[in-house]
């Protein structure tokens, strides 16, 4: 039976193929079950300016890692999480906004900027691209408290 990398262990495609189905049936967008099962921009960065870690009320966790340069554009970002797929691909989501943008612009950056990007995740997990911008705007908050600048 062929087996592939999938949630950080082997599983078989079969079961994989199962999994991805019921995210499909349950509501999630194409593009969001791509991004979780993919893992996109999940990981850790060196030397990043700001992480920063959020815990949700549904008890979900988004630990954030940026990368911003001296112009203030953010390079880079990776996530870990704590939580459900659509947390992970809310996350992985609003990183995909962010990269190359300046900080006052990533505070533009909404929940619905989040789920239109995902393509669409089920009605019970639209609380999961508010964690992910209120996660943001938190690590924002704590670099610009770094750099001396308060206001947000």
């Amino acid at each position: 039976m062929a087996t592939h990398s999938f949630e950080g262990g082997k599983v078989s495609r079969r079961l994989a193929e199962e999994q991805l189905k019921l995210l499909a049936e349950s509501g999630y967008s194409r593009k969001a079950v791509e991004l979780y099962i993919k893992r996109v921009n999940m990981g850790t960065l060196k030397n990043p300016d700001v992480i920063t870690t959020y815990l949700g009320p549904c008890g979900d966790i988004i630990e954030l890692y940026l990368k911003i340069d001296k112009a203030g554009i953010i390079k880079d970002g990776k996530f870990y999480y704590l939580g459900c797929p659509g947390s992970a691909a809310s996350a992985s989501a609003m990183i995909e906004l962010v990269k190359g943008k300046t900080i006052n612009e990533a505070k533009k950056i909404t929940e619905n900027d989040v789920l239109n990007a995902l393509g669409g995740l089920p009605k019970t997990k639209f609380d999961c691209p508010k964690l992910a911008i209120t996660t943001l705007r938190k690590a924002i908050a704590e670099y610009e408290k770094m750099r001396g600048r308060s206001e947000i």
